[in-house]
Parts: C-alpha cells; sequence; structure tokens
C-alpha cells in the first residue's frame, strides 16, 4: 500500500519532469550567441529552479495533490488550471523582467507546460498514483449521524479508505456497525498512532465536550493528521461555508450565497446585454409611456423607491409613475383591500392609479426603466422581485432567503403565480428558483415572461 505522502511527492516530482520538458521545448537550453554550455545549463537551471519552487508552494497552497483526476475530474482539473496559470504567471513575469532569456518563448511554456501536465493526469488515470492518491487513510471520531453518513454513502468507499472510529465518551458506538472500533477518547493519541492515519474525520454530536474536540485537534496536530471537522451546528441546508479572519483569528464565514462561478459571470453578461438591447430596442415603447404619463397627469414621470435587494441592500428602484402624487401615504388605508395576503400589497382597480397607469401595468410597461437597475448592477434580469423595506422586516426566518440573490425584472412568479397565489407561495416559488438555478432555467423564464406580459394580468 503506497503512503499517500509519498504518491504525492511522486506526483510532484512528474510533475516537475513536465515542466522541464515544457523549458526545453520553448527554448531555455538555447545559448545566448557565443556563450558557453556551462551558461546556458546555468540560465536553464534558473529557470527550471523559480518554475519548480512557484509550482511547488502554488499547488501546496492550493491543495492541487489532494484531489484525483480519477475521482474528481472536473475539480482536479481546475485546481490544475489554478496551479498552471499563477506559476506560469509568477514565474514568468519573474523571468521575462529579471533572467530576460531572449531565447525563451514564454507562451510556448505556458502552451507546452499545460499540455504535457494535463497529458500525464489522463495516461496515469487509474494507476497507483491517482488511484491510491484519491484514497487516504482516515480514521473517523465520533459515532454520531454525520459519521455514519459520511461513511456509508455511495461514493465514500471511493474517497477514502476508513480504517475504523473512536466514539466520544457520550456517543453511541451502535451508531456505527459498519466499521470497527480502534479506541476510546481517552487514549486518543494511542488511536491515531495505531491507525496510520491521513487524516481525521472529526464528526461531534452536540452532546460533545468543547474540551473533547480541542483535545482531539491537539493529538492530530502533534501526529501531524490532517482535520476534517463536521460539527453538528453546521447540519442546515443552503449553507455555504468558508473561513474568516478578523484581528488574526479565524472563523468560520457562513453564507446562503455561492461563490463567483463562469456561470454567474455569464448570468451578468447576459444581463448587461440584455439590458443594453432592451433599452435600444424598446426606446421608441419607453418615449412613448414616458410622454403619455407626462401628458396625462401631473407629477414627475419616474417614481423612485426604496427597495430591498441582495443581502438586504437598499437601492433605489425606476418605474414609470402610475399613481397620483402622494399615492404612497394612503397605502396603509386601503390595506384591507388587498389581495395579496402577507406583507405583500397588491389592489384590483386601485383608486390611487391614473388612466395611463392601469395600461402600463396591465402589460408590465411600468417596469421598463429598471432595465436601467439591471445595468448598473443594482438587479438582474431574472430574480425574485425585489420588495420594499417594510415588507422585508414583516418576513419570517426562512422568507428571509429570497432577498439572499440579486432581485430581477422576471421570475418564477411573474410567469406562473402573478396574482394568483398566497404570498407564501409566492416565496416558495422564489426559493425554488434560488434552489435550482441555472442560466437554462433563465432563458426560459425570460422566453414565458414575454408571453404572460402579451396577456395582461398586471394590476
Amino acid at each position: 500500500m503506497y503512503s499517500t505522502r509519498h504518491i504525492r511527492l511522486a506526483s510532484l516530482l512528474v510533475d516537475l519532469v513536465c515542466l522541464v520538458a515544457a523549458l526545453l521545448l520553448a527554448g531555455v537550453w538555447s545559448a545566448r550567441g557565443s556563450a558557453s554550455g556551462w551558461h546556458a545549463a546555468y540560465e536553464a537551471g534558473a529557470h527550471v529552479a523559480l518554475f519548480g519552487t512557484i509550482w511547488a508552494l502554488g499547488t501546496s497552497r492550493l491543495g492541487t495533490y489532494a484531489i484525483s483526476v480519477q475521482r474528481d475530474p472536473r475539480r482536479a482539473l481546475r485546481n490544475l488550471v489554478e496551479a498552471w496559470a499563477i506559476t506560469w504567471g509568477v514565474a514568468g513575469l519573474i523571468a521575462v523582467t529579471t533572467l530576460q532569456h531572449p531565447s525563451l518563448s514564454i507562451w510556448l511554456v505556458l502552451l507546452y507546460g499545460f499540455g504535457l501536465l494535463l497529458l500525464v493526469r489522463l495516461v496515469l488515470i487509474g494507476s497507483p498514483l491517482t488511484a491510491a492518491n484519491g484514497r487516504p487513510r482516515a480514521l473517523v471520531i465520533g459515532a454520531s449521524e454525520s459519521a455514519r453518513a459520511l461513511t456509508t454513502g455511495r461514493q465514500a468507499s471511493r474517497n477514502m479508505q476508513f480504517v475504523g472510529f473512536v466514539p466520544f465518551a457520550a456517543d453511541d458506538a451502535q451508531q456505527m456497525p459498519h466499521l470497527k472500533q480502534t479506541g476510546s477518547i481517552d487514549d486518543i493519541e494511542g488511536a491515531l498512532a495505531g491507525s496510520r492515519s491521513d487524516v481525521a474525520l472529526v464528526c461531534p454530536t452536540d452532546r460533545s465536550t468543547t474540551g473533547e474536540v480541542h483535545r482531539v485537534f491537539r493529538s492530530c496536530d502533534q501526529a501531524g493528521i490532517g482535520i476534517h471537522y463536521f460539527p453538528p451546528f453546521l447540519d442546515l441546508e443552503h449553507l455555504r461555508v468558508g473561513l474568516t479572519w478578523n484581528d488574526n483569528r479565524q472563523g468560520l464565514a457562513l453564507q446562503t450565497t455561492s461563490n463567483q462561478t463562469v456561470s454567474q459571470l455569464l448570468k451578468r453578461a447576459i444581463d448587461v446585454v440584455g439590458a443594453t438591447v432592451g433599452i435600444l430596442a424598446l426606446l421608441p415603447v419607453i418615449i412613448a409611456c414616458a410622454v403619455g404619463v407626462k401628458l396625462t397627469s401631473k407629477g414627475p414621470v419616474f417614481f423612485r423607491q426604496q427597495r430591498v435587494g441582495k443581502g438586504g441592500e437598499v437601492f433605489t428602484c425606476l418605474k414609470f409613475r402610475t399613481m397620483r402624487v402622494g399615492a404612497q401615504s394612503q397605502q396603509e388605508l386601503l390595506r384591507s383591500a388587498s389581495v395579496q395576503d402577507g406583507p405583500a400589497f397588491k389592489i384590483p382597480d386601485d383608486p390611487r392609479i391614473t388612466s395611463i397607469g392601469r395600461f402600463l401595468r396591465k402589460f408590465s410597461l411600468d417596469e421598463l426603466p429598471q432595465l436601467i437597475n439591471v445595468l448598473v448592477g443594482d438587479m438582474s434580469l431574472v430574480g425574485p422581485r425585489p420588495p420594499i423595506p417594510s415588507e422585508v422586516e414583516k418576513y419570517s426566518w426562512w422568507q428571509r432567503r429570497r432577498i439572499s440573490v440579486k432581485p430581477g425584472l422576471t421570475c418564477v412568479w411573474q410567469v406562473w403565480g402573478r396574482n394568483r397565489v398566497s404570498f407564501k407561495r409566492w416565496v416558495e416559488m422564489d426559493l425554488f428558483y434560488i434552489d435550482n438555478w441555472s442560466l437554462w432555467m433563465d432563458l426560459k423564464l425570460i422566453a414565458h415572461t414575454f408571453r404572460a406580459v402579451l396577456k395582461g394580468t398586471g394590476i
């Protein structure tokens, strides 16, 4: 059985050979004019040392060798791209500005380096360098539902080789009938030493004491064993966990929003392009609506209202004015006539609406100025409708998750719910969108929105 440390060292050496080959193919061995062979060797060695050092530091920092191509190809490839981009960028900048080799093409280094590193990973799939590297020896600390779930899942045995478990003092060992108990929490040091583990999966319950958990951490640290911590208070859905620092102290950052991904960047690109095209294409309609509002009632053309955006941030939402000036102050007087339950407010045949305003609302034309909000980044083309602050104050804890993403011009509710569903169902539709979001869903909702608008179901 290969040890994980030896396998990762061998993988690093193979990658360093790839970097040497890439540098040679890119011209690092070519001597300067009449320079001696020793001078050429010195320059080649300097470049190899530079790229090799940056690669070793970068892969260590990113954990490139902790993920095998065989176990998780997409993540392994992403780590490879990140590590090589950092190495090529940092080492290449130093090489170009300091070493200044005239025959070395830094762009060929980029091409050959990535090609060779990728080729090696594809060739070695299924070999000990990838198969064994994907199965570190793991000792489970704790006998909890979380520990059982981690060790009995369909992918569990593919990801790790479980050598046993050690229950905390208050745990029921019967929770882990599929693993062998290899010691007690009172002798955690001996259990760690006897297991020859690479990593400890620490899965305490609410009954486990903080002192026991700290002792496990100290013992793993002294034994040089990695720690994967699964505290029970993180058994919540829709939470992302990351690290944060405050005055050099580490902590956990819990968020319901996801990281910036390529898909989210594409979503923002679609927003910018869509809003720009929409404003230009609908400019005659926008001008006609503005003129209609100005000529049919006194007051400004646009209605500016404070709305709550992503993460509770307040922004100014733009709409064409569809009500008489001062109508907002009469809203609470008409609350009893609202057909929308909950904190939202909807009235059919609202007496405050102007004649042109009723037409604009029927076909959602009053919301066209929000394309400007989309363009500046306050809103998205697709997302939950932005609520007003007084509505958000009345949200229950689970309803607040609808403001965890950027609000939009249209969403599931606008297309299939509109004024026919309760506020609870409205929020559930928004949460369905948040939990199942994809670019394809956005495109479908945009297409269905045109159908809903033409039906004239707005009030």
